[in-house]
């Protein structure tokens, strides 16, 4: 999943749970996990792109966690 679709997706759920005011542990988990995905956005570099917080390819181990289960 692009890292763009992934914050999208991310910030439609914190819209959502504005909108009705909801103050549940589940809302704050998805605005910790949009600044987990933010410190993990890919960067370009020779060999491909590559997560800037961990230098391992793009998606990184911890982006395709928080894919797995936002799927």
């Amino acid at each position: 999943m692009l890292h763009n679709k992934l914050i999208e997706i991310l910030d439609g759920q914190i819209a959502g749970s504005k909108a009705i005011g909801c103050k549940c542990i589940a809302c704050d988990n998805a605005i910790a996990l949009r600044a987990v995905v933010e410190l993990h956005k890919p960067e370009h570099s020779i060999r491909g792109y590559r997560c800037n917080l961990d230098d391992e390819l793009y998606p990184c181990l911890t982006v395709q966690a928080i894919e797995k289960e936002l799927a």
